[in-house]
């Protein structure tokens, strides 16, 4: 259960620094709302990638408890 809480945390963390500084002071300045966009995109994929590794941890799990 730690591991998951600390992905939550994880990914609270890299949207709270994407949304409260990268987008509004780097990303908007420079590249407008097509930055915005692509920041939201990516940042949705690493939380996909992040949130799909947990269920790829318990499918190895599974199949450890199995075997045994």
């Amino acid at each position: 259960m730690t591991k998951i809480a600390i992905r939550i945390v994880g990914i609270g963390l890299l949207h709270s620094f994407l949304y409260g500084y990268l987008v509004p002071f780097v990303i908007y300045p420079r590249f407008g709302q097509h930055g915005i966009s692509f920041a939201v995109i990516f940042a949705i994929l690493i939380s996909i990638g992040i949130i799909g590794t947990l269920w790829l941890g318990k499918g190895k799990n599974r199949t450890t408890n199995k075997g045994e």
